[in-house]
């Protein structure tokens, strides 16, 4: 299934995306001003391209978003759409890319630009491919768009509601939510989640009950002190009072409050010792939690290993891929010409109607098959929805060009342009270009011209 990913949300800096396109920006965040409950999915068709994203509320105020973006087919399997985009965030969570839980058992962000995390995007996009392709037998063929709906039309749902009306709305309305408010989380990150917030508040009661025995133990090492006194006071008056026979009666009644005092010491000494006995027990259960802890350290090196082996077979998967794909391509700019070449408006500029003659397509590309010249086709649809072509067009596209593979990331290749030398060529609305590769669509981009 032919798909790519987006991985966007508002993280430890602010808002992020990856890959950054200003296209897609707009969408995305038009998906989280809706996000009502903690998890959402969000469906936005837009031509022959239907967006699934899925939006995950952090704390405070944070949150991530994927999307997966599908050409000419509709997903009907809502539920199980649910399921992949959970078990992603869990794999995120377990490995502490992107997010992670914080020592309270909470979801927090734990990056602060997306684009510092290429290694597991990568990792992160090929696992939502693979789980894409999984649900291409529920796919469908996106049936013909209905312009009676506006295309910024929004639909609401829940994930109980019924399903054929949920399909329905994503292919026909601009916006679908399904919310989802309840059972959201894999049982491991319910498992991790509550080992969290069981430690932290153990440790908050142990350092609680510490502190009061600490002052309570301090007090009395004071009334030892003051009884110490009382007796050196009483030697004191015996020594002076010697003789004196009228004294004995107080001296009788001294020497009982020093018994008491001396039972309240014992008393005192017994309750200190109950007191180390139970720090005794509560230490024993801090060990105890060490060790589950240890537990859940060898249970993340062995996902550790999973994930070296996943690398592999993913490397091995990129081999294979280049036997379909010769180059990768991340961007497309347009930029309105004249004949010979000349820019009239720069690439990624506006590109008003009065002002616009011929339309040049310029790529942005990886080089997979290295020195090997290809044929590129381009289809540039109209805001009609109808295909530009002429008399020398190839079948079922606008023009071709053909060029050799530069290797590497960051390449740029400028196609040929297309339209006329009368200033005015092209009406107000929204232009599709796609980009083909032997019956495969590499990249589409939609501009409008103003």
């Amino acid at each position: 299934m032919n798909s790519s990913v987006y991985i966007f949300g508002n993280l430890s800096s602010g808002y992020t995306q990856y890959p950054d396109e200003e296209s897609t920006t707009s969408f995305f965040q038009k998906f989280y001003a809706k996000a009502i409950a903690t998890t959402q999915i969000a469906i936005r068709r837009d031509g022959n391209l239907m967006y699934y994203a899925y939006i995950r509320k952090l704390e405070n105020g944070k949150y991530i978003g994927l999307c997966v973006l599908l050409n000419g087919v509709a997903l009907t399997a809502f539920k199980g759409l649910f399921s992949l985009f959970e078990n992603t965030i869990s794999n995120l969570v377990t490995k502490g890319y992107l997010i992670k839980y914080n020592d309270k058992g909470n979801l927090i962000a734990n990056s602060d630009h997306l684009y510092m995390n290429r290694e597991e995007i990568d990792l992160v996009s090929e696992s939502l491919k693979g789980g894409f392709d999984n649900m291409q037998s529920s796919a469908i063929k996106l049936p013909p768009i209905n312009y009676a709906i506006s295309s910024e039309s929004v639909k609401e749902f829940v994930i109980e509601d019924d399903a054929k009306e949920i399909l329905s709305s994503s292919y026909t309305n601009g916006y679908t939510y399904i919310y989802k408010s309840k059972n959201y989380n894999t049982a491991l990150m319910n498992s991790y989640q509550g080992v969290l917030s069981k430690i932290s508040k153990e440790n908050a009661l142990l350092k609680k009950e510490n502190e009061s025995l600490k002052d309570e133990n301090k007090k009395i090492k004071q009334q030892k002190k003051q009884f110490f006194y009382v007796i050196l006071l009483c030697i004191a008056v015996i020594a002076c009072g010697i003789g004196i026979i009228l004294l004995k009666d107080s001296l009788s009644t001294t020497q009982y409050e020093l018994k008491i005092a001396n039972d309240t010491i014992t008393e005192k000494d017994a309750t200190i010792d109950s007191k180390n006995a139970t720090i005794d027990s509560k230490n024993a259960q801090i060990l105890e939690l060490n060790s589950q802890i240890g537990s859940l350290q060898n249970s993340l090196s062995k996902e550790k290993s999973k994930r070296e082996e996943t690398e592999k077979r993913l490397n091995n998967l990129s081999n294979s891929i280049s036997s379909d794909f010769p180059l990768l391509i991340t961007d497309i700019d347009i930029a309105n010409v004249y004949y010979d070449g000349t820019i009239e408006t720069n690439y990624g500029r506006s590109i008003y109607s009065s002002h616009t003659m011929y339309l040049k397509p310029k790529i942005t590309y990886t080089g997979i098959r290295t020195g090997e010249r290809i044929t590129l086709y381009v289809k540039l649809y109209k805001p009609s929805g109808t295909l530009s072509s002429g008399d020398s067009s190839p079948s079922g596209y606008s023009y071709s060009d053909s060029f050799t593979i530069l290797s590497g990331e960051g390449n740029s290749y400028e196609l040929p342009a297309w339209g006329n030398s009368n200033k005015g060529s092209w009406v107000q609305g929204s232009y599709r270009f796609e980009i083909w590769y032997k019956n495969i669509c590499l990249r589409a981009k939609t501009i409008k011209v103003y």
